[in-house]
């Protein structure tokens, strides 16, 4: 005998509503969860990167300017001389034939300011770029506030050294030649799945001249360190 009642049907009924209404309550909740956490995932990577890293790039930027002042004094004799590293040659009429630089010192002066350059900025970073914590928000209005969050993901992938001149006339065959040292850092700084370089360049005056007599146009645009 089969057992069919009204009261039977309803309580069935009743259980596969509810459940019914589970799964769509756990439905709708999961899919709040995976949004709420894309939402989350995106403004972490665009407007929270973009302020923290705009933050370290900064920091960054100065502590490398200042890593290449301090590296070129340390680096460079007091007693060096615009004679110890150009070397010029004068034809009958007074006028300039020949101009050359020594490439054996001004390669060993530029290893070693790179060398010092890339100790003194690593030696910067070491202890971490200060942070404000509400800059985690990524709210710009608030980025300046709370206490400061050492934040150490960055690094220094290089530094480059070379020689530069620059040609100015003082007078009539008169030639100012002012020699620089010039210094590019490479850093990365790291957030998540994201990454942000940038470069500091920055030159220093190493020593110059006033040169008497015509100098020859291939020198004028730059040629003694190509």
């Amino acid at each position: 005998m089969i057992e069919c009642t009204e009261e039977n049907i309803y309580y069935k009924t009743f259980r596969v509503k509810n459940r019914k209404k589970r799964r769509l309550k756990r439905f709708l909740i999961f899919t709040a969860i995976i949004l709420c956490v894309g939402i989350l995932f995106y403004h972490v990577n665009g407007a929270v990167f973009t302020l923290v890293s705009g933050i370290c790039e900064d920091y960054a930027y100065s502590a490398s300017l200042s890593s290449i002042n301090e590296a070129v004094i340390t680096s460079l004799n007091e007693e060096l001389k615009y004679s110890d590293l150009i070397t010029i040659e004068k034809n009958n009429d007074g006028d300039i034939s020949l101009m050359s630089a020594d490439a054996l010192k001004i390669n060993s002066i530029s290893r070693t300011v790179a060398g010092k350059t890339e100790e003194i900025l690593k030696n910067k970073l070491s202890s971490g770029i200060p942070v404000p914590l509400f800059a985690f928000t990524g709210i710009k209005l608030a980025s300046g506030f709370g206490p400061n969050v050492d934040y150490y993901a960055i690094t220094v992938v290089g530094v480059n050294c070379g020689f530069d001149g620059k040609f100015v006339s003082v007078g009539i065959n008169q030639t100012l030649h002012s020699l620089y040292i010039k210094v590019d850092c490479k850093v990365d700084i790291e957030f998540l799945y994201k990454k942000r370089s940038f470069n500091c360049a920055s030159e220093v005056l190493v020593s110059e001249a006033v040169l008497v007599g015509k100098v020859p146009e291939t020198y004028l645009k730059g040629a003694l360190f190509r």
